[in-house]
C-alpha cells in the first residue's frame, strides 16, 4: 500500500491553524512509519460575528451584531411603532412587517404564487408557505396527527388538531391553547394569552432590586412568583421614605402620599424665600399652610385653596349649608359641616361630669355655636369618652336618618317577612314581639340587612315587588 503526502494552502486571512488527519479505510491496517497517503490541510478556524451592540435594559441579555437590529429592539422595550400603514393606521415596529401587512390591501391578482393543483382552484397566495398548505388540501396531505394515544386522526392544519384535541380529548368548555404544566387546567383562546399565562408558573420571575435587598456573592437573590407579592414586600419593607433632615425617615403608604408630602417641603421653601422680601410685601395675617400652592380659586367668594378637595368642602359647607356630621345623641340636633367640629362638640357637651367641670364654659359655648343649627337642649354626659360608636368618628349618624324618613326611604319589615323569604324559618316568626325600626333605600340593602340581622335569606322578585309597592311606608310610619 502506497502511501504519499499532499499538502494544500488555502489563500485568504491568516487563521490558527487546525490539521485534519484522514487516513483511508482498511480491513488490515499493516503497520509502517512512512508518512504516505496522509493528508495534511491548512485550514482556517470559521470566523463568527461579534454581538457588538447589547441591549442595555435591565434584565434583557440580547445583543446585536448591527446598530440598527438594536434600535429595532428597543422599541420592543419602549413601545414605538414608527412604521404606520397609510390605509388602515396600523403602526408596527419593523419596516418589513409594514411591507408585508400592505400587501394585504392589493388586489388578489397582485399575489405571485398560484394553486396548479386543479384547474378550477386557481387560488393564489403571497406567500410560498400559504400555497403549500393549501396544496395539502387538494393533495390530502394530513402531517398534524393526533398524538393520544389509541386516535388516529389527523388533520391538514395545525388548528384544525387543536379543534379536535380539546372536543374530543379534554374536558367540556375547554379552549384551544391549553397549558401544559402538571396541575394546571387553564386553556385559553390565543397563544399569546397563553404565553403570558405560562410566566405565571415560574417561581423566579420577579425579584426586588432595592440595595438592601441585593444578595451577597454566596447567597441567591430572593424571589417573588407574582407582581403582587413584590409590589407588597416592597410595601412592607421598602416603604415611600422622605429625605428631608426635618422628617426623620417619615415612611407613607404609597408614592402618591410621598410626593403630596414633599410639596410642602417645597412650598415651605418658597415661603422662606418670600419672607426675605420684607414685611411690606406679604399678606398681614399669614394663613394655615402659607400662601403658596393655593391654586384653587372660589368663584363665589374668591377664598384660595391648595386642593379641589377642600375648594368642593368649602363650597358645600359655607355656600350650600351642608351639615352632614350630625350628633348621635337623641336629644341633641347639633349638625356640623366639618368632622373636626363634631369631635369638639361631643369632647365638651357631652363628656363626663368631671370633664365638663374642666372645661370652661364659655369656650365650649362658643365651639358648639361656630357650625350648628341649634345648640343642644340638655347636656346629657356620655358613659365616657373613650367608648365613641362609629357614628360620632365617621359623622355618619343612623338615629338621625331613623327620625327623618323620606319618600325613597322602606322601613325593615321584621318580623312580617314570611311572604318574602326564600325558605321558610325553622321557627314561626309571627311569635316575635320585635320590631326592627332599620331604614333602608333599596331592595338589595333588605335583603342583605335580613341576611346579616336576622339570619334569613329573602327571594329577590319577592323583596323587588314588595320595595316598590312600599317605597315611601317608612314616612308615614
Amino acid at each position: 500500500m502506497s502511501l504519499a503526502l499532499s499538502s494544500t494552502t488555502v489563500l485568504g486571512k491568516r487563521k490558527a491553524t487546525r490539521y485534519v488527519l484522514h487516513i483511508s479505510a482498511s480491513p488490515q491496517p499493516e503497520p509502517s512509519t512512512s508518512t504516505a497517503n496522509l493528508a495534511v490541510y491548512d485550514t482556517p478556524e470559521p470566523s463568527s460575528k461579534k454581538a457588538r451592540h447589547p441591549c442595555t435594559y435591565s434584565g434583557c441579555t440580547k445583543s446585536y451584531s448591527k446598530a440598527c437590529r438594536l434600535a429595532e429592539h428597543i422599541r420592543s422595550h419602549t413601545g414605538e411603532r414608527p412604521y404606520v400603514c397609510t390605509t388602515c393606521q396600523k403602526s408596527y415596529l419593523r419596516e418589513s412587517h409594514l411591507q408585508a401587512h400592505a400587501k394585504s390591501h392589493l388586489p388578489e391578482s397582485e399575489r405571485p404564487y398560484v394553486c396548479t393543483e386543479s384547474a378550477t382552484c386557481q387560488k393564489r397566495f403571497w406567500t410560498l408557505q400559504h400555497l403549500h398548505v393549501h396544496e395539502n388540501m387538494h393533495s390530502g396531505d394530513k402531517p398534524y396527527a393526533c398524538t393520544i394515544e389509541g386516535c388516529e386522526e389527523a388533520f391538514s392544519k395545525h388548528h384544525q388538531l387543536r379543534s379536535h384535541t380539546c372536543q374530543a380529548h379534554a374536558p367540556p368548555g375547554t379552549k384551544p391553547y391549553m397549558c401544559t404544566h402538571s396541575g394546571c387546567t387553564k386553556s385559553f383562546d390565543t397563544n399569546q394569552k397563553l404565553k403570558g399565562h405560562v410566566k405565571t408558573h415560574d417561581d423566579k420571575r420577579y425579584t426586588c432590586a432595592h440595595p438592601h435587598c441585593l444578595p451577597s456573592s454566596n447567597t441567591d437573590p430572593t424571589y417573588y412568583p407574582t407582581w403582587t407579592s413584590l409590589q407588597a414586600h416592597i410595601r412592607e419593607a421598602h416603604p415611600p421614605t422622605c429625605m428631608h433632615p426635618s422628617c426623620n425617615g417619615r415612611t407613607f403608604a404609597s408614592q402618591h402620599n410621598l410626593r403630596a408630602h414633599q410639596k410642602l417641603h417645597e412650598q415651605e421653601e418658597l415661603e422662606a424665600t418670600l419672607a426675605d422680601v420684607g414685611p411690606s410685601d406679604l399678606p398681614r395675617k399669614r394663613r394655615r399652610g402659607g400662601e403658596v400652592g393655593r391654586d384653587w380659586k372660589c368663584d363665589k367668594c374668591g377664598k384660595e385653596f391648595k386642593s379641589m378637595k377642600a375648594l368642593t368642602t368649602h363650597n358645600n359647607v359655607i355656600h350650600l349649608g351642608h351639615r352632614n356630621h350630625v350628633c348621635p345623641h337623641q336629644h341633641c340636633s347639633s349638625a356640623f359641616g366639618y368632622k373636626k367640629l363634631l369631635e369638639r362638640h361631643l369632647a365638651k357637651i357631652h363628656s363626663t361630669r368631671s370633664d365638663q367641670s374642666v372645661t370652661d364654659p364659655s369656650e365650649s359655648d362658643s365651639a358648639t355655636s361656630t357650625d350648628t343649627d341649634t345648640d343642644c337642649p340638655d347636656n346629657e354626659p356620655a358613659d365616657s369618652a373613650a367608648h365613641l360608636s362609629i357614628d360620632r368618628i365617621t359623622g355618619h349618624a343612623y338615629s338621625l336618618r331613623t327620625r327623618m324618613p323620606t319618600s325613597k326611604t322602606i322601613r325593615c319589615p321584621y318580623p312580617n317577612v314570611e311572604d318574602l323569604l326564600l325558605l321558610p324559618p325553622e321557627t314561626p316568626l309571627s311569635d316575635s314581639s320585635a320590631h326592627c325600626d332599620h331604614i333602608l333605600t333599596r331592595a338589595y340593602d333588605l335583603r342583605r340587612h335580613l341576611k346579616a340581622e336576622h339570619g334569613l335569606v329573602g327571594d329577590k322578585s319577592k323583596v323587588d315587588s314588595w320595595v316598590r309597592s312600599h317605597r315611601g311606608g317608612a314616612q308615614g310610619s
